[in-house]
């Protein structure tokens, strides 16, 4: 049982899920962009995890590591990058997203005090 004043993992990893809801089609964010928006309850790499625990219509596939990078493609080669092409997402010459075209920028409230 978590301490008290806790999250869960699996309260985090709801936050994770709602905010990659929110990417748009044809943008991706990364996966320590994700971190940041859940005040870094989990790391880049914790935030894959979430991903993995997601359902099959979560946007897995809009996120992307820092350089723009896919990292599932020991996996699934060429599943993500499909899926990215089909929703208008580009590449580079060298294999890379164009995350200053591509990258998600969401409105984020603070709140008030801060």
């Amino acid at each position: 049982m978590p301490a008290r004043g806790h999250k869960s993992s699996g309260a985090v990893f709801a936050r994770v899920h709602a905010w990659v809801t929110k990417i748009p089609r044809g943008k991706v964010a990364t996966y320590g962009q994700l971190s940041e928006l859940i005040d870094g309850r989990l790391s880049p790499v914790g935030v894959g995890w979430a991903l993995r625990a997601g359902g099959p219509k979560l946007p897995w596939h809009r996120v992307v590591n820092a350089a723009g990078g896919l990292s599932t493609e020991a996996e699934e080669p060429g599943r993500q990058r499909a899926l990215l092409v089909a929703e208008g997402v580009g590449f580079l010459a060298d294999g890379k997203i164009d995350l200053a075209r591509h990258r998600w920028q969401p409105r984020v409230r603070r709140r008030r005090g801060l």
